[in-house]
C-alpha cells in the first residue's frame, strides 16, 4: 500500500511538472504575442503588416508553412496575400470561395479548426498541379467585430509533434489583434489613396500627378534616362456635354479613364489633369515608344462604343486628341516639359482632332 502510495505520488509530480513547464512555455508565448503585436501595430504599411503577421505567427506556433488569406468583395474569393514555405504556385493558383475547403469553412463560419490530419479532412480541398504535404494543421478566422475579413493558416508542426488545444488558443488571441491592425493598414491605405486620386475617375489626381512628374524629371536627369509625357483631351467634350447632361459626361469620363488604364505600361502613371485633359508619365520610353502608346489609345477611344443612357437611343462616337513629347539628357523644368506636351496636343487639334502629334 506504502509503496503504491508512493507511485501514485510520484506521478502526480512529474504531471505537476509537466503542467508546470507547459505553463511557462505558455506564458513565454503569450508574453511574445504582446511584443509582436506592439510591433505589428506601429506600422501603417498593409503589405510589410501581413508579411509581419504571418512570419510571426509561424515562428510562435512553431509550424514549417504558414499563410495569410484575405477575402476579396469583387471577386468573392479568399486569396493567399502573405506566406511562408509555401510555392509560388500554391500562392499563385490557390483561390477559395466561401464554404470551400478548411479555410473556406472556416471563414463561413468564423470558428477556428485544429485537425490533425487536414489531407484527409473531408473538408479538405486539393488543388491541381499543387503538391503540399499536409499535415496537422489549424486555421483561424481573422475578424472584426461579427465580419470575418480573412483567414490565417499554419500546418505542419515542427519536429514532428501535432498541434495541440494551447495552440489554437495562442493563434486565435494572436489573429483576433492582427485583424484590428490589418483593418488599421486598410483604412490608412484607404485614406492615403482619397489623397492622391481623382474622385471620379479613380485615377491619380492633379497634385499627385505633379509631384510624380517633378520626380521622374529629376531621376531622368540623374540617371540620364529617357521620359516621355502624353496630353489627351476629349474631342468636343463641352458639346456632348450640352447634348447628353453631365451624368453621361461623367459616365464617359470614367470609360476613358479604363480604357487609359489597361492600354499603358505597368510602370506608367496615369492621371486626371483637370476637366477632360489627362496626362500619362512614362518614365524611361523614348518619343517613338511613347507615340507608339498614344496611338493605341487613340484607335481604342476611336472604336469604343459609348452607349448612351436611358434617355438616348443608340451610340455615340468620341475621339481622343493626344500630344506626346520627350526629354532624354536635356535640362528641363516641369513647366518647361508640360509646355511642350501642351504645344504637342494643341497641334492636334488644329490638324483636325483624332490624331496624335509629337513635339
Amino acid at each position: 500500500m506504502l509503496n503504491q502510495n508512493k507511485t501514485k505520488l510520484e506521478n502526480l509530480k512529474e504531471k505537476l511538472e509537466i503542467l508546470k513547464k507547459d505553463r511557462e512555455r505558455l506564458a513565454k508565448k503569450l508574453s511574445a504575442l504582446r511584443l509582436i503585436i506592439s510591433e505589428i501595430n506601429i506600422g501603417s504599411n498593409l503589405d510589410k503588416i501581413l508579411n509581419l503577421i504571418i512570419e510571426k505567427c509561424v515562428k510562435i506556433i512553431e509550424a514549417e508553412r504558414g499563410s495569410l488569406m484575405l477575402f476579396d468583395s469583387q471577386s468573392e474569393k479568399l486569396y493567399i496575400k502573405s506566406s511562408i514555405g509555401l510555392s509560388e504556385k500554391t500562392v499563385s493558383g490557390v483561390r477559395i470561395k466561401p464554404g470551400e475547403g478548411i479555410a473556406g469553412w472556416v471563414f463561413i463560419e468564423g470558428k477556428p479548426l485544429l485537425i490533425e490530419e487536414g489531407a484527409k479532412d473531408p473538408r479538405f480541398k486539393k488543388f491541381e498541379n499543387i503538391e503540399e504535404e499536409l499535415k496537422s494543421i489549424i486555421s483561424v478566422p481573422l475578424k472584426i467585430k461579427d465580419e470575418t475579413i480573412g483567414v490565417i493558416n499554419v500546418d505542419n508542426k515542427l519536429k514532428g509533434e501535432l498541434f495541440d488545444l494551447d495552440d489554437l488558443q495562442l493563434l486565435s488571441d494572436f489573429a483576433n489583434e492582427a485583424a484590428i491592425a490589418i483593418q488599421n493598414a486598410q483604412l490608412h491605405q484607404q485614406m492615403k489613396n482619397l489623397a492622391i486620386t481623382d474622385e471620379l475617375t479613380g485615377l491619380y489626381n492633379f497634385r499627385y500627378l505633379i509631384e510624380r512628374l517633378e520626380e521622374e524629371i529629376k531621376r531622368a536627369q540623374r540617371y540620364e534616362r529617357s521620359l516621355a509625357l502624353i496630353m489627351a483631351d476629349i474631342d468636343h467634350f463641352k458639346e456632348y456635354n450640352d447634348t447628353f447632361g453631365h451624368l453621361e459626361g461623367n459616365r464617359v469620363l470614367k470609360s476613358l479613364a479604363n480604357i487609359l488604364k489597361i492600354n499603358i505600361r505597368e510602370v506608367d502613371i496615369v492621371g486626371r489633369y483637370g476637366g477632360d485633359e489627362f496626362i500619362i508619365i512614362l518614365p524611361e520610353a523614348d518619343q517613338k515608344e511613347a507615340q507608339e502608346i498614344a496611338e493605341r489609345i487613340r484607335l481604342k477611344v476611336e472604336r469604343y462604343k459609348f452607349i448612351d443612357n436611358e434617355d438616348h437611343s443608340g451610340e455615340t462616337k468620341l475621339t481622343l486628341s493626344l500630344g506626346v513629347t520627350s526629354c532624354f539628357q536635356e535640362i528641363i523644368s516641369l513647366q518647361g516639359l508640360i509646355y511642350k506636351v501642351d504645344q504637342a496636343l494643341y497641334l492636334a487639334k488644329r490638324k483636325g482632332r483624332n490624331r496624335v502629334e509629337v513635339i
